[in-house]
């Protein structure tokens, strides 16, 4: 999806404990049926050609307290700062629905040291978990 303008968030939508981008209800299907729509709470990647940078945020839909185009998105400043970008002046950003991978390399490196944290003890854990198992059967198969 193109994104020409982007709109301030309020407040109450703001902040790194939020991650959320919100989109005209016409982009947006709650109901999961229609894949060229976004999907709402669906991680996606906002790209911006111009510099290369790129955020995550989870799509939310227009609650009608703001005006979103069909071509614009409500962003935090956090995001807007990292994009390089302007609220509404004119844009080129491109929105498409994020990767798995794309997904854990941002809680991997994200801003918040809490998040940054469980990510990677997640990680960890799983890992030592899988460790574990082999170790566990190993005797069992050379028996």
């Amino acid at each position: 999806m193109k994104i020409e303008s982007v709109v301030r968030l309020p407040m109450e939508d703001s902040g790194l404990g939020h991650n959320i981008v919100r989109l005209n209800n016409r982009n947006v299907d709650s109901k999961r049926k229609d894949p060229n729509r976004f999907f709402r709470r669906e991680p996606v990647v906002i790209y911006n050609p111009d510099n290369g940078t790129k955020v995550i945020r989870y799509v939310m839909g227009n609650p009608g307290t703001m005006s979103i185009t069909k071509n614009a998105v409500g962003l935090d400043y956090d995001a807007v700062d990292a994009l390089g970008v302007k609220f509404k002046e004119e844009v080129s950003l491109e929105m498409r629905r994020a990767r798995w991978w794309e997904i854990y390399q941002w809680f991997w490196f994200h801003p918040d040291f809490s998040i940054r944290l469980s990510i990677r003890l997640g990680v960890v854990g799983a890992l030592l978990g899988i460790l574990g198992f082999f170790t566990g059967i190993t005797p069992i198969i050379l028996g």
